[in-house]
């Protein structure tokens, strides 16, 4: 997991070859002024969603974790908090190959961690994080989604 902020983005375009395509597109575009839906920036290697998500206390998050693809989570309005816990720290859980997805609905959080406005969190596959925990009742964010290589 990588928590920083947006200025300093480039120094992590080494950890994956298609990091660069995400750099570029953050410094091409003001994120927080597109429209929630999808974007495609390279086929299904690099995803960009802009959502307006639910907040949620630290009870109602659930962890989840991704095997494919990399996600790199922007807050655009407010801080947004982030459970976490280690991949290898949970019980296993039924993975959806359709969404890349598994919930660890009995997992245990080990930390929490906020994420402020200009700021950006990377989670890879052996990152479980449990999103969207907010005082707030909706809110938005950006969620670029980026094949693990």
């Amino acid at each position: 997991m990588v928590l920083d902020l947006l200025e300093n983005f480039g120094k992590y375009v080494a950890l994956n070859a298609f990091f660069p395509l995400v750099e570029a597109f953050i410094r091409e575009h003001k994120l927080e002024q597109l429209e929630p839906g999808s974007y495609n920036i390279k086929g299904e290697d690099v995803l960009l969603k802009i959502e307006m998500a639910n907040g949620k206390s630290k009870t109602e998050a659930v962890l989840e974790s991704h095997q494919q693809m990399i996600d790199i989570q922007i807050p655009l309005q407010q801080p947004e908090t982030f459970g976490l816990a280690a991949l290898a720290s949970l019980p296993s859980a039924d993975y959806s190959v359709e969404k890349d997805l598994s919930f660890y609905h009995n997992g245990q959080v080990q930390h929490y961690i906020t994420c402020p406005v200009g700021g950006f969190l990377i989670f890879f596959p052996q990152d479980a994080h449990a999103p969207c925990i907010s005082q707030y009742t909706t809110f938005k964010k950006a969620i670029f989604k980026v094949r693990n290589m």
